[in-house]
């Protein structure tokens, strides 16, 4: 791949009020310059990958598991991914404004961003396609992040009513 390009907005929405981004530069622990970071005035909710990230502003819910843009051994998707996935799809669907985070807004927000757009009902590719259409043709440049989604990831797992659990272990909507 040719040097990556990065897309010139700091966040781009995806669908209404899902959006994918990331993190400005001077909105790292150990420094702070105001209006950098999400804020209540912009986001209700934030997902953020990034571990040098300055905490999202007062009054944002914020859930947080930083990982490496890397080969995945670091992380296992379906144990440390479920909690995010599982609440940004229900912030999303509860008509929140969600945010979702790294540090170039390319590869592990764009990971979390499939899962959850799986989780609505995309395909893999139409996931993909749909975040490199938004966020610019770069997104989720990392292969083995592709390569997972698209060949490893259990879809019957991210869609399962109760994420975590195969359709086999839902409960039943019957009443017994």
């Amino acid at each position: 791949m040719s040097e990556t390009q990065f897309p010139e907005a700091l966040h781009s929405e995806i669908l209404p009020n899902l959006w994918q981004g990331g993190t400005h530069d001077y909105d790292t622990i150990g420094q702070y310059y105001a209006g950098l970071g999400p804020t209540l005035e912009n986001y209700d909710a934030v997902y953020t990958l990034y571990g040098s990230a300055n905490p999202a502003g007062w009054g944002v819910k914020e859930i947080r598991f930083a990982f490496f843009d890397g080969n995945m051994d670091d992380f296992d998707p379906e144990a440390d991914l479920a909690l995010p996935v599982a609440e940004a799809h229900r912030d999303f669907k509860a008509g929140k404004r969600v945010l979702i985070r790294c540090q170039a807004g390319l590869n592990r927000s764009g990971l979390v961003m499939a899962l959850v757009l799986i989780r609505d009902g995309h395909s893999p590719d139409e996931a993909i396609a749909l975040i490199r259409q938004q966020r610019g043709p770069d997104a989720l440049f990392n292969e083995r992040f592709v390569d997972w989604l698209c060949n490893k990831a259990d879809l019957a797992y991210w869609r399962a009513k109760r994420l975590g659990q195969s359709p086999s272990e839902q409960p039943s909507s019957q009443a017994a």
